[in-house]
């Protein structure tokens, strides 16, 4: 290595030193160079850096000439609460009618009557004076404005400055017209939905002056969104020139001054159609056939009308020609349908019928076949499960004789009478989701020209209507529940391991709920101190709450003392105790609060919760959920399947109890003015010794009510007594284990009462099917068959 290096040393000898000493010779002369340019550079500026004083210098920026450039803010997108608000799409009608204090209570609410339930919005404007006086607010009509100036000349400039105010980002055309007038608001949404709203529409019926330039008022006029956006800036204007003559004429020429728009009765090739009416009698003559009859059917106004029976006519007129309308297009339809089937693959055969409905349900297995359920005119066969016989009663009843008198309507109708109806023989009938209601009927008919019976077998199809979206006040999760929960002396372990399960799942979640236990003492049940028989739940109740204080998560009690069973209290009394219980501790809650009553076999699970609160909705609402109750343990589980801990969802461990409604959500003011409705039949209870009121019915017309209070309890008083919906469904979040049901057999003189004799087969009735599933019971009664048969000897 070193020989290599010395080689290279040798080769460039003369390299190696000129490079060392140019180096050497820079860094001895870089001082003195540096010296003499420093020494040079102060002498020159020493005058100027004498008098420098840096403090007192200010930095100036000159911007002239230079281009700014503006700051760009970050602008938060606020998103608004519906897609068509963003996309622009609005409603295609608004309907404002100009009424008088003499015409509103009468044809402003024939007109109501007439219009309101097939347009998007209409609204009745007034003067404000007037609308005091008649107290306009009892007419009960969906929507009066009145306006504080009372010159009727201007109100239409008023009604148009309201929908400026308010309306005009919601839809594309507004309709002005006077309540003197019959709307047809089919031909006139037919009308409407055929104009484009990108050319700007001032029509109506021209009135007869000198140039047919302004609308009239009394046939009504349609303008355009854009149109009255055009007459914003020109409303001062029209006030200013507003002249003495007619309310037609100043709107006419506010409307040509704001967008110089003529008044027409033709836009983009259609015709607005309007009808006079000289006489009432013209009315009574619109049913006769004549050449004109199909040109009035095509009018979307009908004026002037005084009567508000002339509105009732003239609607029921025009809902019978649309009704033959239809009829003949589903005919047509139908015909279209069968002719097109030939071309198809299945041809003929594969038209349903009725034709153009849909077709029946086709079962993937044989566990989705559907069933035909036979009926009687009595009573329906095995209509579920765990029905041999049920008989008809109530709407199920009125459906089958419905069906069964069109049915023979509908034969003689088709035979001239030939045919007479002697009897009815046998009825089948299926549910298709799909599809709707079948029936397949046999009936017996005579022969009124030979004498002879015939049968025949009659198809009756009942096609499922459209889906309908029902509008219901807005509810969130966040409302508190207050569970109410009645506890006796034989649940204490119950109660206590539902501690367990509350404080865990609901407690420590700090979910917004609200735990009240109401105790039932026994006659002779301590209450007090250390001997109180419900002392060690209310020792775990406070403890829970003074932990879980912060999160606002607490547990109280309330106490009812039932009556001795030495007095008059019997079953009726205590199938009633429902009613008692809220009754007593619904005093401690507001009227605004929601209350869950349950009981203490549930298994705690926050998504039942939660659903309560959504489905629960104040002054329309309450929810009942159907639970999944566990069959009885001894018989469902064995040492080779030991009980689980959390009961599973599973046809072998329970089923879906439709029987039991004894789990039920409401709001308190919705159970009070229920209470009221059955305060003659149920008492409302203020204080223990006020269960006894519960005596048994003397009034024999209420039988049927008093009947189902005593044994659906509080869910029957909102289904009979309230106007409120009562929401059921299974709910697979509700899980009940398993509890002995005591059902007590009438004897004596209670035998003779229907109710208690009702209650008793209930209850024994919600007790077996409580036990277990049909093939359980069979197992059960076979291996019992076993053990207990004797066996022959060989």
């Amino acid at each position: 290595m070193l020989r290599i290096v010395w080689s290279i040393f040798r080769q460039n000898t003369y390299f190696i030193i000129g490079i060392v000493a140019g180096l050497g010779l820079s860094f001895l002369l870089i001082p003195l160079v540096e010296t003499d340019c420093i020494g040079e550079t102060s002498r020159r500026i020493r005058p100027r850096v004498h008098s420098f004083d840096p403090e007192e210098y200010e930095p100036r920026i000159n911007l002239a000439g230079k281009p700014k450039i503006e700051v760009v803010k970050d602008n938060v997108l606020i998103r608004p609460k519906f897609y068509a608000t963003e996309l622009g799409v609005r409603e295609k009608l608004f309907i404002a009618v100009l009424t008088t204090p003499e015409t509103i209570s009468n044809l402003g609410i024939a007109l109501n009557k007439t219009a309101a339930h097939l347009t998007s919005k209409i609204m009745f404007f007034i003067d404000a004076p007037s609308a005091q006086k008649i107290n306009v607010s009892s007419l009960k009509l969906p929507g009066i404005v009145g306006f504080t100036d009372t010159r009727e000349i201007l109100k239409p400039f008023h009604l148009i400055k309201y929908i400026l105010d308010n309306f005009l980002e919601d839809y594309d055309f507004f309709f002005i017209i006077k309540d003197s007038a019959y709307i047809n608001i089919k031909n006139l949404y037919n009308f409407v939905n055929k104009i484009s709203i990108s050319e700007d529409a001032h029509v109506g019926q021209p009135t007869p002056n000198d140039d047919n330039s302004f609308c009239s008022l009394d046939s009504g006029i349609l303008i355009s969104n854009s149109v009255v956006r055009k007459m914003k800036e020109s409303l001062e204007w029209c006030v200013k020139n507003a002249k003495q003559d007619s309310a037609n004429d100043n709107f006419g020429r506010c409307i040509i001054h704001s967008s110089e728009l003529p008044c027409t009765n033709t836009i983009q090739g259609l015709n607005y159609k309007s009808q006079i009416i000289e006489t009432r009698k013209d009315i009574d003559l619109l049913t006769i056939s004549n050449p004109e009859e199909n040109l009035f059917n095509e009018s979307m106004i009908v004026y002037p009308v005084n009567v508000p029976d002339d509105f009732y006519k003239l609607h029921s007129y025009f809902a019978k020609q649309l009704i033959i309308s239809n009829l003949a297009k589903i005919e047509e339809l139908r015909h279209s349908i069968v002719n097109i089937s030939y071309s198809t693959p299945k041809g003929r055969k594969g038209v349903t019928w009725p034709i153009g409905n849909q077709p029946p349900t086709i079962p993937a297995t044989h566990f989705d076949i559907l069933r035909w359920d036979y009926f009687t005119l009595t009573h329906v066969y095995l209509d579920n499960d765990f029905s041999n016989l049920k008989p008809l009663t109530g709407a199920e009843k009125q459906d089958i004789e419905y069906v069964l008198n069109a049915s023979i309507a509908k034969i003689e109708e088709k035979y001239k009478g030939e045919l007479k109806f002697r009897k009815f023989i046998n009825g089948y009938r299926k549910f298709d989701p799909a599809r709707g209601m079948d029936y397949v009927l046999d009936l017996a008919f005579r022969d009124t020209t030979v004498g002879k019976t015939f049968q025949k077998r009659i198809e009756v199809c009942k096609p499922l209507g459209k889906v309908e979206l029902i509008p219901v006040p807005y509810v969130t999760e966040n409302i508190r529940i207050n569970i109410l929960l009645p506890v006796r002396k034989q649940e204490i372990s119950r109660i206590l391991n539902f501690l367990k399960q509350y404080s865990i799942n609901v407690m420590e979640k700090k979910d917004v709920t609200f735990l009240m236990f109401v105790f039932m003492y026994a006659p002779d049940d301590p209450s007090k101190g250390d001997e109180d028989v419900f002392k060690e739940i209310k020792d775990t109740s406070i403890s829970l709450s003074k932990k879980f204080e912060k999160s606002n998560s607490f547990i109280k009690w309330v106490s009812v003392r039932i009556p001795s069973k030495d007095s008059d209290y019997n079953i009726i009394h205590e199938n009633f105790l429902d009613f008692a219980i809220v009754d007593l501790a619904i005093k401690k809650f507001s009227p605004e609060s929601l209350i869950l009553y349950a009981h203490s076999n549930m298994e705690i699970k926050l998504d039942y919760f939660n659903r309560v609160r959504m489905n629960t909705i104040p002054q329309f609402q309450v929810f009942s959920a159907i639970p999944f109750t566990e069959f009885h343990p001894d018989i469902v589980y064995s040492d080779a399947l030991p009980r689980p801990p959390e009961l599973d969802i599973n046809k072998n461990y329970g089923h879906y109890d439709s029987k039991n409604t004894k789990f039920i959500s409401f709001f308190a003011k919705d159970y009070l003015d229920a209470r009221d409705a059955i305060n003659s039949v149920i008492p409302l209870i203020k204080s223990d010794r006020d269960i006894l009121k519960f005596a048994p019915l003397t009034d024999t017309s209420l039988q049927e009510n008093y009947t189902s209070y005593a044994i659906n309890g509080i869910y029957s008083m909102f289904v009979r007594a309230s106007e409120l919906h009562v929401f059921r469904a299974v709910e697979p979040a509700l899980r009940l284990r398993h509890s002995e049901e005591y059902c007590t057999s009438p004897s004596g003189k209670d035998l003779e009462n229907p109710t208690i004799v009702d209650i008793h087969k209930s209850c024994i009735e919600s007790r077996a099917f409580n036990l277990a599933s049909r093939s359980q019971l069979a197992r059960l009664i076979l291996e019992f068959q076993a053990e207990h048969t004797p066996k022959e000897k060989a």
